[in-house]
């Protein structure tokens, strides 16, 4: 990687970064701070909702920097497309304009899959993921504009609480929105498209794509989150299926699949975490989608450098790499504990939360909750005992990648140190 080329990229992204913000602050017209840190205005707004989820799509992105002279121009294009959508969308109250950055933000990375992913299969993982786009996203804007009409406002920021008419739509609402996260029993895409996209485009997914929906459940459908979505039966049902999801990684040898299948078993502490909160202490999910996004970035960064190294994500190809010298090994066991929540991350201690949380709520919840925990640490050692033991060393040169392994110990220290300052 050359200086010059990080340099005036980095200065770019970061004008552009600040630029971005004041325009929201311009267009919100509110100081930040006011009605309990919430800006509102007729487009934008800034909360504890959007600041978290920026937090999230800025460092990934800063940690997609370091690999700035292995991506082309229209992968360069494509991925601040996609990341200043993302963040447009985390600020607006607008429905119109919340669906077009929606929309643009998941789209970027469906071109991006067609035209850069190096696998055989991309057409028909792309096919999955416009499948999934086209058939939640038209109906997802014409439950919007109903509900805008019943409201009388198309700011979210104005609606009141919900009424008969509007309750029906609502929860197809949150079927849309959970679809696209994806939770059970909308999960089948996630696994494929991880497979053939490339690495950027799967960093993007887990990091923050998989966000979107989340959002889109704080901003619309709140007040029928806790006591008709995530309600007990489904969340032992979402606990139940993330057992099976650590069982069907336990047997992948796929890196990214693996990952593909933590990231579905993960997610549903999400569910969890809203199911047992009130919408006032939302804070709990979000950062848990922080520490979620940070993780598996991090991880798929780990297995975009060793594939390019190797020239496969398979464990047994990866093995004979990882561990035949000390450098790569420290690496992927503090990027797998970080997997594992190890402490002190952000998953760790929203994930002692939930269980202390719910353990007089219902046995049955809680036997499930128990297995996955055990099993979400349980699942990332074994990988981490095969790969340590009956290994051939291979000496490889890391003058090479040095520049993007700086990218993992960025986003290492993210992962262990920014629960200090959230």
């Amino acid at each position: 990687m050359g200086y010059k080329g990080f340099d005036w990229f980095s200065w770019g992204l970061s004008l552009l970064f600040f630029s971005l913000i004041g325009f929201i602050l311009y267009v919100c017209g509110y100081p930040l701070g006011e009605y309990c840190g919430l800006s509102v205005s007729e487009v934008f707004c800034l909360d504890v909702v959007s600041l978290y989820l920026i937090l999230l799509s800025v460092l990934l992105c800063v940690s997609l920097l370091f690999f700035i002279s292995d991506l082309s121009l229209i992968s360069i294009v494509l991925l601040l497309l996609s990341v200043s959508c993302s963040v447009l969308c985390y600020c607006c109250v607008n429905l119109f304009w919340f669906w077009c950055f929606y929309e643009v933000s998941i789209l970027s990375l469906l071109v991006l899959l067609v035209v850069e992913s190096p696998y055989s299969e991309r057409y028909v993982a792309s096919w999955y993921f416009l499948g999934y786009v086209l058939l939640s996203s038209l109906p997802m804007l014409f439950c919007l504009v109903y509900l805008s009409v019943v409201y009388g406002s198309l700011n979210f920021g104005y609606w009141s609480v919900m009424g008969e008419l509007s309750f029906s739509v609502l929860l197809v609402l949150c079927v849309l929105f959970i679809s696209k996260i994806p939770l059970i029993p909308f999960h089948v895409w996630l696994p494929l498209v991880h497979a053939e996209a490339s690495s950027p485009v799967s960093v993007c997914l887990s990091g923050y794509i998989m966000k979107l929906g989340i959002l889109g459940l704080c901003r619309v459908c709140s007040w029928v989150l806790p006591h008709y979505v995530f309600h007990l039966v489904y969340l032992i049902v979402c606990m139940l299926a993330s057992v099976f999801f650590f069982l069907s990684a336990w047997g992948e040898l796929d890196g990214k699949r693996w990952l593909a299948f933590l990231s579905l078993a993960h997610i549903s502490i999400f569910c969890v975490c809203l199911g047992i909160a009130e919408f006032d202490e939302v804070e709990l999910a979000l950062l848990y989608s922080l520490g979620h996004g940070l993780s598996a970035g991090l991880v798929f960064i780990m297995l975009w450098i060793l594939y390019e190294m190797v020239g496969s994500c398979n464990w047994f190809m990866l093995k004979s790499l990882v561990f035949g010298g000390l450098f790569f090994g420290c690496l992927l066991v503090g990027s797998l504990c970080v997997v594992m929540s190890f402490p002190p991350t952000f998953q760790f201690f929203c994930e002692v939360y939930v269980f202390v949380g719910f353990t007089c709520l219902s046995y049955v919840f809680f036997f499930f909750l128990g297995c996955y925990i055990f099993l979400g640490g349980l699942v990332p050692l074994m990988l981490l005992g095969g790969l340590i033991t009956r290994h051939v060393s291979l000496r490889c040169y890391i003058g090479d990648v040095f520049g993007r392994v700086v990218s993992i110990f960025y986003l290492l220290f993210v992962c262990l140190v920014l629960f200090l300052f959230v």
